[in-house]
This record gives C-alpha cells, structure tokens and sequence, in this order.
C-alpha cells in the first residue's frame, strides 16, 4: 500500500510536468477573467449603496422634443434642443442649445432660443436661460414684429412672462432700443424696460431718438411709451426669484 501512494504522487508530479507554458497562460487568463467578472458584477449589485457625483449625467436624451398641451388638447408650448440632462441627487434638468415655441395666440407664436437652460424642478414652470439668449415674436403671417436679445433671461411657460435684470437690445421693424433689465408679457404683447432706456426709430426720411429712465412698448399699437421714475422694486424680484432658481445649479459657474 505505501509504494501505490508513491506512485500516485509521482504520477501527479509527472502529469503537471507535461503541461506547457501555453496551457498555464491559458489557465492563468481564465482564472483572471473569472475574478473579474465576479467583481464587475459584485460593484453591479451594490452601486445602489454608492454615492453618485452630482456634477456628472446619469440621465440624459440627445435631440429630444417635448409638447405641453392644456386642457383642451391644444399645445402651449414646444420645446427641443441638442441634450436634456438629469443629475443624481438633484431634481434639476439642464438642456444645451434649447429652442422653446410658445403660442401665445391661435396664430401668434414666440421662439425663445439660448445656448443653455436650466429648470430647478423638472416641471418647466420656470426656465433661466444663459448665453446667446433671444426672443423672436412672429404674427399670423409669420412675420417676425419684434427681437430681444441679451445675456440671460428667466421664463416662466404658464404665465408667458420672460425677465432679466440684464442689458437687452429691442429691435422692431421701424426701431432699435437698449435699456437694463425688461420684463415681457407675451399675452398682452407689452415689453418693459426697467432702465437706461434708449431709444433709435427711423424711417426712409428721418431719424428719432428718445432716452428715459422706463419705456413700453405695445405689441398691438407698435408703439413706444415713457413710464415715470419709480423704484428699482421689479429689479429687486426678478434678482431674488433668479437667485432661488440658481440655488440647484451646483454643477456649473454662475457668470
């Protein structure tokens, strides 16, 4: 009996001896496969417990397209753009390059264009928007009566109201004019120039100017106003409410 355990051992030794060094790398890179696998799918199970980086995606669409429609089937709003992302631990939404068409009327829409949006809830009741921000108003011909162009802006979609405390360009048809800070109404069709309003209007003949410290300007009447001096309380709002939008934005510096 103990010489056929000798043998045993020695038969064995023999046969691990007859292995060649291909057949080791094979074994060794199966065996390291099967480690990482079994790691790959051990992180998998437990991701649950990790704490994602609110500065990086974890959810978005390229070139998406949304449709808010009221009660009566009708569309309010559309809006589509490049990407719309969504952050971990964060209700925020951010959207590159976003194009919004409101239908302020049956036949009169606005286009709000900038490079960047961000809504601090995800339902789109307010939208503050940076860089290369525009407004185009078109009538029922698809005419464009009106553009506003400045650096940021907020947009409230349900009210149909947009507002800045930034410097804004207004051109119309018939008038080019400047001011710091407005506030549109798109369903009134009223636009507000909160100061430093300048005003240039020209015609084939002649030229215009006019500077007050508040203008209006009426949509319906293509008309420009002078509003007395009052206090800076609309500026002070409109910072306050934009301060409580930019409180999510944690991913991004504010300019």
């Amino acid at each position: 009996m103990k010489q056929a355990k000798n043998i045993s051992q020695k038969d064995i030794i023999n046969r691990f001896k007859k292995f060649s060094k291909k057949n080791i790398i094979i074994l060794s890179i199966l065996l390291i496969s099967i480690l990482w696998i079994n790691y790959t799918l051990s992180n998998a199970l437990n991701s649950n417990g990790l704490e994602l980086d609110p500065k990086i995606t974890n959810h978005f669409m390229n070139k998406f397209k949304m449709v808010k429609t009221n009660p009566g089937g009708n569309i309010d709003w559309t809006m589509w753009g490049d990407r719309l992302e969504k952050f971990p631990n964060s209700p925020r939404s951010e959207v590159i390059n976003p194009v919004m068409r409101v239908n302020s009327t049956e036949v009169e829409t606005w286009v709000i264009k900038a490079k960047h949006a961000l809504d601090p809830d995800s339902l789109f009741n307010s939208i503050y928007l940076t860089e290369d921000v525009e407004f185009n108003k078109y009538d029922e011909n698809n005419n464009n009566q009106i553009n506003v162009t400045t650096t940021e802006a907020v947009v409230y979609p349900d009210t149909e109201i947009i507002e800045t405390t930034q410097f804004a360009t207004i051109t119309t048809p018939d008038s080019k004019t400047t001011g710091n800070g407005l506030i549109a109404d798109m369903k009134s069709g009223q636009i507000k120039i909160l100061s430093n309003a300048k005003r240039l209007s020209y015609t084939d003949d002649q030229s215009q100017e006019l500077e007050g410290e508040r203008m209006l300007y009426d949509l319906a009447k293509k008309t420009w106003v002078l509003l007395k001096k009052e206090n800076q309380d609309d500026k002070i709002k409109i910072e306050e409410r934009t301060k409580t939008i930019l409180k999510t934005r944690k991913n991004r510096e504010v300019k």
